[in-house]
């Protein structure tokens, strides 16, 4: 993923790509070679070499990286979940706050443009459901996939519906990992709008969508991969209407993203997705996670897939 955020730095005009650091050698110097930059061992050589950093490293490691270079004055990018706990997450957005400086959380989908143009049209909403389901990976297998993948919809969810959380009805199997692999989740929020959301890093394709039903019974279907976006209307006598696909311009998520952030730091800006955002994200992920009931199915089998993910 590292490699994706230097390919954009290197190519957008108004940031100059200082340097990448990356524990595994041999890949942090390919790519510093790649797109012309200099290789750190550590994190900590950059500390008086940037203006600003995006964190790209494990979950648990985003709050002290995150916090060490706040507090030298570099403003922040970091990945989603923003921390490992709200007491972290209170801590970053408190000091970015008191000392001005940017910090953005990366929920990628905020810039997806069909979610943009979804929000732009949509009406009342009363239903909403999630799907999101990926291949068997090896890749952060130390979270669960509610951190994993799910997050982005809660996110979306909690920009979209505006509304506190008022009841929450989780169910997580575990298939290979020490966490849920599958996650079944059921919102009510206090305006009435209900959402259903599927999440899981167990199945055969992948799969990003988003349907909400609004009140008129109209439903508009969006497609995060696809970057499409549809108006389905209720048929008649039985009858369906054919569906009416709505303009999008569609757009490479995370140059959009890095812009975004290269931007706010260039003119003082408040990011789309701040870290008050992210740690309300993380809120309701945990919240999630606390009512969860869990199954643990593992099996020879399910080690076997994820060995044979790579």
């Amino acid at each position: 993923m590292g490699l994706n955020h230097a390919r954009i730095y290197s190519e957008l005009p108004q940031t100059e790509l200082v340097g990448v650091v990356d524990i595994q050698e041999a890949r942090g110097r390919q790519c510093s070679a790649r797109f012309n930059t200099t290789y750190f061992e550590s994190y900590h050589g950059l500390f008086d070499k940037v203006d600003a950093v995006n964190i790209v490293v494990p979950t648990s490691l985003h709050y002290t990286v995150a916090m060490e270079f706040l507090k030298r004055g570099v403003h922040v990018l970091v990945e989603k979940p923003i921390a490992v706990d709200l007491v972290q997450a209170k801590r970053l957005v408190e000091y970015s706050k008191r000392h001005n400086l940017v910090l953005q959380v990366g929920h990628l989908e905020r810039f997806n443009p069909a979610v943009m143009k979804l929000r732009e049209i949509m009406g009342q909403p009363i239903m909403m459901e999630c799907s999101r389901r990926s291949c068997p990976t090896n890749r952060n297998l130390d979270v669960g996939v509610v951190w994993d993948l799910m997050i982005h919809d809660l996110d979306i969810l909690i920009h979209l519906v505006n509304s506190p959380v008022q009841d929450i009805s989780a169910n997580g199997v575990s298939v290979y990992s020490d966490y849920e692999d599958i996650a079944q989740v059921q919102l009510r929020f206090q305006n009435g709008v209900m959402a259903s959301l599927v999440a899981s890093r167990n199945s055969g394709n992948r799969v990003r969508s988003l349907q909400v039903t609004e009140k008129t019974g109209r439903t508009l279907s969006l497609d995060f991969i696809d970057q499409t976006l549809a108006i389905l209307r209720p048929g008649l006598d039985g009858r369906p209407i054919p569906p009416e696909n709505v303009h999008v311009e569609k757009e490479e998520l995370l140059r959009l993203e890095l812009n975004h952030f290269a931007e706010c730091v260039a003119m003082h800006k408040t990011p789309m997705v701040t870290g008050e955002d992210g740690k309300r994200a993380l809120e309701l992920a945990m919240q999630v996670l606390a009512r969860m009931k869990m199954v643990k199915a593992r099996s020879s089998q399910g080690m076997e897939l994820i060995a044979l993910a790579g």
